[in-house]
């Protein structure tokens, strides 16, 4: 009898690891991929690159009143060609954004920080084709430094795809490990 209830207390012991596992997994929270945020290793050093990068927004991981964003975190090494060269020179990406509306692809404006400033400031926008997006140095921690390529707005929840294009060689980002971004924009004001 005493062996019974040794081997019921262990399997009720069991169980409740096993339970209280589960129910801890559960509560962190896990992306899928393409689930909003999303990133993902893009070299930026030569022309003609381009990558593709599905992602899913809804009501609870995207606010629809605000700028989303396309952006490149840079990690810093002892010197910094890569920043400093956007720093200095006009660099520029191509970017599309598109909401999938079961199979059909429906543009969605991007603006990158020169374009958001002059729309704020009454300009004329700074360039004709609206899929050029100026790279933009605009944060930068002790481990990296963070580039905006351009912002957007999801209004509808759904599945959108990014497509961003190298134009020119950037030799200044030869071997630097940057990932390109999509989440909330950096503070913009709003």
């Amino acid at each position: 009898m005493q062996s019974k209830a040794k081997a019921v207390t262990g399997l009720l012991f069991v169980c409740a690891i096993t339970i209280g596992a589960g129910a801890c997994a559960m509560s962190e929270p896990r992306n899928a991929p393409g689930t909003f945020p999303v990133s993902t290793p893009f070299a930026l050093d030569t022309a003609g690159r381009s990558i593709t990068i599905p992602f899913d927004v809804n009501g609870g991981n995207a606010d629809a009143k605000r700028h989303l964003m396309i952006g490149v975190d840079v990690p810093h090494a002892s010197d910094f060609p890569a920043v400093d060269d956007v720093r200095l020179h006009v660099r520029l990406l191509r970017v599309r954004v598109v909401y999938d509306d079961h199979g059909t692809h429906v543009p969605i404006e991007t603006e990158d920080t020169e374009t958001i400033i002059a729309g704020n400031t009454g300009k004329p926008r700074p360039r004709a084709d609206p899929t050029l997006c100026r790279l933009h140095l605009y944060a930068g921690i002790d481990s990296e430094s963070n580039i905006s390529i351009c912002g957007f707005y999801a209004r509808r929840d759904g599945h959108y795809v990014a497509e961003i294009s190298t134009i020119e060689a950037m030799p200044a980002f030869k071997g630097v490990a940057t990932t390109v971004r999509v989440d909330d924009y950096y503070n913009t004001g709003e």
